[in-house]
């Protein structure tokens, strides 16, 4: 498992790795997936209601939000965690269409 940075250092990675994608199943790819997974949950907007406590940490601009979201797709990940069809089935709802 990547050694834990901060929110600024992971998108600096992520950065890089777009610019130079790391072979396929290797350390530096566990590496950016974790750190793409890391960058779009500190990045997640909040919705009305949301306490501002829960605010994001990295503010990203849409284009690119959705640019991190569509590599993390691509790469086969799930920025929710393990689990196939996200959060919704362990909260007992579907919230993969929404």
């Amino acid at each position: 498992m990547p050694k834990s940075v901060d929110n600024d250092t992971a998108l600096e990675e992520v950065m890089t790795f777009l610019d130079a994608p790391p072979e396929p199943g290797s350390a530096d790819d566990d590496r950016f997936g974790e750190r793409l997974r890391q960058v779009i949950a500190a990045s997640i907007p909040l919705d009305e209601g949301d306490d501002l406590q829960d605010a994001p940490t990295l503010q990203l601009d849409d284009t690119f939000r959705s640019r991190l979201e569509k590599v993390a797709r691509e790469r086969g990940g799930n920025y929710f965690g393990d689990h196939p069809d996200g959060i919704g089935p362990t909260l007992g709802m579907d919230v993969s269409k929404a």
